[in-house]
């Protein structure tokens, strides 16, 4: 599995959308983006609202970058904005370092 960190934006209709008073819908977490990456092979491993110019911030895995892009085009649907990055662990660095001559 790969792992990416994924940040996001919530737009101002994404929040003008929610059925009820915010809490309530922060009150559950995120299950429907559990499920949303799920559905894709993917695996949220943590999710954290953030301060700043994200509203928050997410680690998944994913088996390859076309099953993750597909998952993160799932949540725009929701109204959401993303910007996906392919993180590299420290295991990888020297394989990677070893190519750049």
């Amino acid at each position: 599995m790969q792992t990416y960190i994924v940040l996001l934006t919530m737009t101002g209709t994404e929040v003008d959308d929610l059925a009820g008073p915010l809490e309530d819908a922060f009150a559950d977490g995120a299950p429907e983006t559990h499920a949303t990456i799920e559905r894709h092979g993917g695996k949220l491993l943590d999710i954290y609202l953030t301060m700043g110019q994200y509203d928050g911030v997410m680690i998944t895995e994913f088996p390859d970058d076309v099953s993750c892009a597909r998952a993160m085009l799932a949540l725009r649907n929701t109204g959401g904005i993303t910007q996906t990055l392919r993180a590299f662990p420290e295991s990888q660095w020297s394989e990677i370092a070893g190519g750049s001559a």
